[in-house]
């Protein structure tokens, strides 16, 4: 299967994964991602934006922010923008761009979100897209790295299995990461960590002192 081939089959499939995985309210990582968001007004960007799942959610729900996604597939991005189009949400932007080389100014964001991305990704390439997401990212704002989680539950971990067989190699090996390691390694502190459905989401700062 070719590249753009992947990102049609992917495509397909983002939300209907996402709606069999997150679909409970309460325990979903879309809602834990709006909570800790505060209600201030906010810009925010939603690297890999996909089919734009949070950058729509965090748009609805936060009326007063201005929140961008971008993503580098033309397959995934068409099926955002018809999203969008049904959606009638005016405070979301959507964009063609390499994660890895944003063409924002630096400190330009509030919150930048990167959801269910770092997996899929080489340490090296990771680096790059965290070291952009530092860059963008103001002193004070909060970087939100939601990622896959071992679910406890014989249940949960039945179906899991699917994530599993659909993710590339590696990954198990990625369920057993450190994240407030792996994560600090790139300039981040961990503030909290809320456990979801199949998933985490962390909240982080930058750390100065890198």
């Amino acid at each position: 299967m070719g590249a753009d081939e992947n990102y049609q089959f992917n495509a397909k499939v983002y939300d209907i994964l996402d709606r069999t995985y997150f679909r409970k309210a309460a325990s979903s990582p879309r809602n834990a991602v709006i909570s800790v968001l505060g209600e201030e007004p906010l810009k925010v960007l939603d690297m890999c934006t996909g089919t734009g799942t949070n950058a729509f959610a965090i748009a609805g729900a936060r009326r007063n922010a201005k929140v961008i996604g971008i993503d580098l597939s033309t397959t995934m991005l068409k099926k955002a923008v018809a999203k969008w189009e049904q959606a009638e949400i005016s405070n979301v932007k959507l964009l063609q761009m390499d994660a890895a080389n944003l063409q924002f100014s630096n400190e330009e964001f509030d919150v930048v979100l990167i959801s269910l991305v770092l997996h899929e990704l080489s340490l090296a390439l990771a680096g790059k897209l965290l070291g952009e997401a530092r860059r963008v990212l103001k002193n004070t704002g909060k970087l939100i790295v939601v990622e896959w989680e071992e679910p406890v539950s014989l249940v949960q971990r039945i179906l899991f299995y699917l994530v599993k067989k659909t993710e590339p190699a590696g990954f198990e090996d990625f369920l057993k990461t450190e994240m407030d390691q792996y994560l600090f390694r790139f300039g981040f502190e961990m503030i909290q960590t809320i456990h979801c459905d199949y998933s985490q989401v962390m909240v982080l700062s930058k750390n100065e002192h890198i």
